[in-house]
């Protein structure tokens, strides 16, 4: 049997935290990093997508894996990928690819600011959490970002030339610690594309193992597109 909520609360909590949590940074001295070589401060990049990020209305985000064939949520259930629509107007909607064993299966969600709606991997029916019981009602991008600013550390710039500029820093595991049950202790690397007009993240990278059941190579890809890009959330059809 599959925890159909507890599976949906985790990939809606790992995505939107891949999504925005690339986008933070703070002023804490673990995060300067001095270079007279480099061509830019990636302080001052990272503040600047971070205000960018959080101005935005509307954005599209794909989240896949390399070098492995996806992330093990529990002893029987793997996440492929998941692609989504983020509107501050509207909602979220997030549709993701699993492994159930070997059988391929697909989930959805659709939050809006009064309903959330679940699609049985199973069944590929919806159908609509009570208000009453809605585990996803603590979910706050805001809240998200804020509590795992202070683990972003280190980062400095790996180019400057072209469209983006590339900033690399890292990221305890422990951040994930209600995403993943088994987080180890080694820290891994953030690698993030942001674009040098706009300022908003383009493309991030998680490398690394971030649970015990991770292959050593792991990598975990989010890239962001459809910035500001009208997106209507809509309501599924549950009758």
């Amino acid at each position: 049997m599959i925890n159909l909520r507890h599976i949906l609360m985790t990939l809606l909590i790992a995505t939107l935290t891949l999504a925005l949590s690339t986008s933070c940074s703070n002023d804490k001295k673990n995060l300067l990093v001095t270079s007279p070589t480099l061509p830019t401060n990636p302080i001052e990049v990272l503040s600047s997508s971070k205000k960018a990020m959080s101005s935005i209305k509307s954005y599209q985000f794909y989240l896949s894996h390399r070098m492995a064939d996806g992330s093990k949520i529990d002893q029987s259930l793997t996440l492929v990928d998941a692609t989504g629509s983020v509107s501050r107007d509207s909602g979220i909607y997030l549709e993701s690819q699993l492994l159930f064993g070997n059988i391929p299966v697909s989930a959805g969600i659709v939050k809006t600011e009064d309903t959330t709606y679940l699609r049985d991997p199973l069944t590929q029916k919806w159908q609509m959490i009570k208000e009453d019981t809605n585990p996803f009602d603590f979910l706050d991008p805001d809240t998200m970002i804020a509590s795992i600013i202070d683990d972003v550390y280190e980062p400095h710039v790996l180019s400057s030339k072209g469209k983006y500029i590339k900033i690399s820093g890292k990221i305890s595991p422990s951040s994930f610690d209600y995403i993943f049950q088994d987080t180890i202790s080694e820290d891994v690397n953030l690698t993030i594309w942001i674009d040098d007009q706009s300022s908003v993240i383009a493309r991030a990278e998680i490398a690394g193992k971030i649970s015990e059941s991770d292959p050593n190579e792991i990598i975990r890809v989010l890239e962001i597109s459809r910035i500001d890009e009208v997106m209507d959330i809509a309501t599924p059809d549950i009758r």
